[in-house]
């Protein structure tokens, strides 16, 4: 399994995953010319991809969906209501709705509803050797839920705000309450607290997601998750304008 994270912020979304021998989008929020230019510097063509798989209809999480379904053909794996929320809908041509499937070309999904202000999807994805947990865009994670999440691989999960520096930032007042709340973001502490819960002997690494560019910084969204979690798991971070560290297991 590699995972390299291609941007990560509200400005876009998108992380490149090769799993049981496929090569695939988590949603493909930034720009076309970007994924393709990022993908390059990774050795990938993007003519490779097999599918893009994507969460919600947000732009900043679909911005270029239709470009790679146009330009290369690429299978969009997308929900019903997604795709009802999804205002390019009508370019789409090569697509299949996720709400029934439980595997998709050989690697075992399970779809955890995002709690949002969109409908959509984190995923748990499963093989053989590997299992590989995304979730972004919620403001909480039902309990029900969390049996799925316990003791993975592999964690790409949002650590979105400092709670402090949200209700004291230039946004409205609507808005802050929105990010804070059960439909909006996943806070620092949050994100520690889900982790702390969720990891186990067979975890392997952690990649903090969707840093805000206003209301949090790298460093604070680090330190906040490594002083809650075990030391023995490395932790990395996801940014705005460059990659990820590879993550290879």
């Amino acid at each position: 399994m590699k995972i390299v994270v291609l941007g990560s912020s509200s400005s876009g979304n998108s992380t490149y995953v090769e799993l049981n021998n496929k090569k695939f989008l988590i949603d493909a929020g930034l720009g076309f010319n970007d994924i393709k230019n990022k993908l390059f510097d990774l050795g990938v063509s993007a003519d490779e991809l097999d599918f893009i798989l994507v969460t919600h209809a947000h732009s900043d999480h679909v911005k270029s969906i239709h470009s790679f379904n146009r330009v290369y053909n690429t299978k969009i794996y997308i929900s019903k209501d997604t795709m009802d929320e999804y205002p390019k809908a009508e370019l789409l041509k090569n697509y299949e709705f996720i709400d029934d499937l439980d595997n998709i070309e050989g690697i075992d999904i399970i779809k955890v509803p995002i709690s949002h202000d969109k409908k959509g999807f984190g995923y748990i994805f499963e093989t053989k050797d590997n299992s590989l947990v995304y979730i972004t865009d919620t403001g909480m994670i039902h309990s029900k839920y969390h049996k799925y999440f316990m003791n993975r691989q592999v964690y790409l999960f949002e650590s979105n705000h400092d709670v402090e520096m949200e209700m004291n930032g230039t946004k409205d007042e609507a808005t802050k309450i929105r990010n804070i709340g059960d439909e909006g973001h996943l806070s620092n502490e949050e994100c520690a607290m889900y982790l702390n819960r969720f990891i186990g002997d067979n975890t392997k690494m952690i990649c903090l997601m969707h840093i805000s560019d206003h209301d949090n910084t790298y460093d604070l969204a680090y330190n906040v998750n490594r002083d809650a979690i075990d030391k023995k798991i490395p932790i990395i971070l996801a940014y705005k304008d460059k990659v990820s560290d590879i993550i290879e297991i």
